[in-house]
């Protein structure tokens, strides 16, 4: 017997002594019995007991060592009476660990879109009953009106932090859009900003319950109010994104604050109205929208339509159906039309059930998804969250030169044909006013994947560089009124001293270091912005597939100090409205047959709550 074979801390004070059933104490040498002479009945309670008689200090040690390996280790010991008891014990209301629960109970209501009716399930009781049976599980009503309010007035005071300008800087960007189902109508906020590490963030501030008449003049008022409660002047406000709806471009207008129609949802006005410009496309598409909807709603067609690929060895994939709010999708159905299109003409042939298209009809299809594709890749690149407004006037430029006759690939019917020239009068129509939007020329200019390389106009860059005056006047006056504030408080008119080194060598290194600064002539000391724009366009363009133009910016932004604070106001806004749309896929799931009962002003707040409770992380 050794002390490698008995884990007990006890046996570093112990050695066997040779005799069954004996072990000496190193301190005393004192004999103490184990308890039985064979393994398995032997143990260390007498020599712990020897210990704690008659040598308490290292009883201490030895009961301290056990304690702190059980703790590293998780290895269970025998529990005392009082650590029984207290594991039977309740926790009160105000304990520490209750109320980590709570959060947590929360959390995962508002992370999961979980109704609060849950804590009442009887499953969810049982598994709190196991998982920590001192935890008092509390009422519905408690989640639904205490713990909701309280959690969420953290986040908000968190939110209004995150958006201050020391944080975010002077100038914020909005995306906005409205939402209706079938009890409430909801109108969404969402605040875009640089912060001062040049990291692009986004912040849900609001999902508003709307009320009558959703006039021009009604969400004026509610995206005002928005603002105020946030305590974000118009002054702050650079741009704001929203969709082309006639009654949210009215409340803009209304507003006086300056707005952007989204991209993606110009775009697709643009495609329908190149779809529903050509009588041979809608009823080619009509064809395959009937062939859809045969599938989508027969069990047994479904089930007859795999046996056919498994024959023809095609992917099992199901028939996808057009949805008329997202383009797209009739690409996506016409793309799985083309995949499946000899399992669809089996199909047709042997069991009937609509007429499928003709093979010109086929062929039609063909070269629509080779208009569509490019078009699609655009929406989805100013879709992205990381995208913003610099973007737009290249991807519209590279359409209307893939949508120009002299780029067509192969022979190209002549429905085809108008359908780009129709696509192309539409592009021009709707975004010809794109390179007179200061926010989004500057924009363009100043990020370095594109600088004045996609402008349709020469004159553009001369808008651009007075616009850039405008803005060096507007942050040199800032910059002076600051300055004036600063100097209003009372200093001290002695002359600035250097920060007194403690040895004269550090003395003599600190004056080395001045008169080795490197010194500025005459033309950087009264540097302008057109001398900063000058040097920033002789630059070579950064690449656009996997270069950050935030990234750039951030090494670059002592060179160019003018330049990268008027960067950092034009780059933020995204160019799109999605951020906002995506808040409502989200409000779908809060709004489910287990909360008929929800209001709307709880719907607010579990929509804040559910993207922005990271932030309390």
């Amino acid at each position: 017997m050794n002390a490698v074979k008995y884990k007990s801390e006890v046996w570093k004070y112990f050695e066997d002594d040779g005799v069954a059933g004996k072990a000496v104490c190193t301190a005393c040498k004192d004999s103490v019995s184990m308890g039985a002479t064979t393994g398995k009945l032997r143990n260390t309670s007498n020599l712990w007991a020897h210990l704690r008689i008659h040598h308490h200090e290292l009883h201490n040690m030895a009961l301290n060592e056990r304690i702190s390996r059980n703790g590293e280790t998780g290895s269970s010991s025998q529990r005392t009476l009082e650590e029984m008891l207290n594991k039977r014990t309740v926790w009160k209301a105000n304990d520490r660990r209750s109320k980590k629960i709570d959060d947590l109970i929360i959390g995962m209501i508002v992370t999961d879109n979980q109704p609060f009716t849950m804590v009442s399930d009887e499953g969810f009781k049982k598994l709190m009953a196991v998982a920590e049976p001192r935890y008092a599980l509390k009422s519905e009503k408690y989640y639904r009106t205490e713990k909701l309010q309280e959690v969420y007035d953290k986040v908000v005071e968190k939110v209004k932090v995150l958006i201050e300008p020391g944080n975010a800087g002077r100038y914020l960007s909005f995306t906005t859009d409205c939402w209706s189902g079938t009890t409430e109508s909801l109108m969404s906020l969402t605040c875009h900003f640089i912060d001062t590490m040049w990291s692009r963030k986004q912040v849900v501030l609001n999902t508003r319950v709307m009320q009558g008449s959703h006039s021009g003049e009604y969400l004026r008022e509610s995206f005002m109010r928005m603002l105020e409660e946030w305590n974000i002047s118009k002054e702050r406000v650079i741009l704001v994104l929203r969709d082309n709806g006639s009654n949210i471009v009215k409340g803009m207008r209304l507003a006086e604050l300056p707005d952007l129609s989204c991209t993606a949802h110009t775009l697709q006005l643009v495609v329908g109205d190149g779809l529903s410009s050509q009588k041979a496309i809608t009823e080619v598409i009509s064809i395959l929208k009937k062939c859809a909807t045969h599938f989508n709603h027969s069990i047994l067609a479904k089930q007859r339509l795999r046996i056919i690929q498994k024959d023809l060895g095609l992917p099992g994939h199901s028939i996808l159906q057009s949805v008329p709010t997202r383009w797209n999708s009739t690409l996506h159905m016409l793309q799985r039309m083309m995949e499946q299109k000899r399992a669809l003409t089996m199909y047709c042939g042997e069991h009937g059930g609509f007429t499928g298209p003709t093979a010109v009809q086929w062929d039609l299809v063909a070269q629509l998804i080779e208009i569509l594709l490019p078009i699609e890749e655009v929406t989805l690149q100013v879709s992205h969250s990381k995208s913003s407004i610099s973007c737009i006037i290249p991807c519209i430029s590279v359409l209307k030169m893939l949508l120009q006759d002299g780029n067509a690939t192969g022979s190209q019917t002549e429905e085809i044909r108008k359908l780009r020239n129709g696509m192309r009068t539409s592009m021009d129509k709707r975004f010809d006013k794109l390179e007179s939007n200061k926010a989004v020329v500057l924009a363009c200019l100043l990020d370095p994947r594109y600088k004045n390389h996609t402008f349709c106009y020469a004159v553009t860059l001369s808008k651009a560089r007075g616009w850039l005056k405008e803005e060096e006047n507007s942050f040199t006056a800032e910059q002076a009124s600051s300055e004036y504030a600063v100097s209003a408080t009372p200093t001290d008119s002695k002359r600035p001293r250097l920060d007194s080194p403690t040895t004269a060598s550090g003395c003599v290194d600190a004056l080395f270091n001045t008169l080795l600064t490197p010194h500025s002539d005459s033309t950087q000391e009264t540097s302008c912005i057109d001398d900063e724009l000058y040097l920033y366009l002789k630059e070579p363009l950064i690449n656009r597939q996997t270069d950050d133009p935030l990234e750039w910016w951030k090494t670059n932004s002592s060179r160019y100090k003018l330049l990268a604070e008027i960067a950092r106001k034009y780059l933020n806004p995204p160019p799109s409205s999605v951020p906002s749309e995506r808040v409502f896929s989200e409000i779908a799931q809060i709004y489910t047959c287990r909360r008929t009962r929800l209001t709307g002003e709880h719907a607010e707040k579990l929509c804040f709550l559910h993207y922005n409770l990271p932030l309390l992380d």
